[in-house]
C-alpha cells in the first residue's frame, strides 16, 4: 500500500515572477533553490522559480504566451493569482496511482520521471479537484532506495506542462472524479 509522506510543495501562479521572488526571498525569508525559463512548448510556456524555507517549498510560475496563451496566464485570468496545485509526496507513486484509479481518480497524463543530481524524481498530475476549479493535486515520489531528489527536473516539469497544454488546446474540461455519479 502506498502512503502519503507529506506536502512536497505548493505551486502558485503569479502575474509578476520577479515581484513574487522578491516577496518570498527578501521579505518572507525563503531562498531560491531552482529555476527554469521557457518551460513548455513552441505554443506556450512558463518561467518558474522554486523557493524554500526549512522544509517548505513553494513553486512560483508566470506564463509566457507565444503562439497561444500559456496555461499559467489562462489560470490567472480565470481564477486570479494563487494556488494552482498542491503536491503530495508519496513513498510509492505507482501504488498510490493504482489505488486512486481504482476509486475513479483521473490523471492528466502518465507518471513523469527524471533525476535532479541527487536522486530520482517521479511526478503525476490529477485533473482539477472540483468543477469550475483550477486547483489540482500532484503526486511526487522523491525517494528510491538510498537516493532522494531535492529539487526539480526541467524535463519532467516540461512534460507535466505539456499534459495540461494538450488538454487546454483540446478544450478538455475534466475533474479528478466523475461528480455526477457519486453514490
Amino acid at each position: 500500500m502506498g502512503d502519503t509522506v507529506g506536502i512536497d510543495h505548493i505551486t502558485l501562479c503569479v502575474n509578476d515572477l520577479h515581484a513574487a521572488e522578491y516577496l518570498f526571498n527578501n521579505i518572507l525569508g525563503f531562498q531560491t533553490i531552482w529555476s527554469a525559463n521557457d518551460v513548455g512548448s513552441d505554443r506556450s510556456s512558463m518561467d518558474t522559480i522554486v523557493v524554500q524555507r526549512n522544509n517548505i517549498r513553494i513553486a512560483l510560475m508566470q506564463g509566457r504566451d507565444k503562439i497561444g496563451k500559456s496555461q499559467i496566464t489562462e489560470f490567472v485570468e480565470r481564477f486570479g493569482p494563487g494556488i494552482q496545485h498542491v503536491a503530495l509526496e508519496v513513498d510509492d507513486i505507482e501504488t498510490v496511482c493504482k489505488e486512486w484509479e481504482a476509486h475513479g481518480v483521473k490523471f492528466s497524463g502518465p507518471v513523469k520521471e527524471g533525476r535532479d543530481g541527487f536522486g530520482p524524481l517521479r511526478q503525476r498530475f490529477t485533473y482539477p479537484l472540483f468543477p469550475g476549479s483550477g486547483i489540482f493535486l500532484e503526486l511526487t515520489q522523491r525517494r528510491q532506495g538510498q537516493e532522494q531528489s531535492k529539487t526539480f527536473v526541467k524535463s519532467t516539469v516540461e512534460a507535466l506542462y505539456q499534459d495540461i497544454e494538450r488538454d487546454q488546446t483540446q478544450g478538455v474540461e475534466q475533474t479528478i472524479i466523475d461528480f455526477e455519479h457519486i453514490p
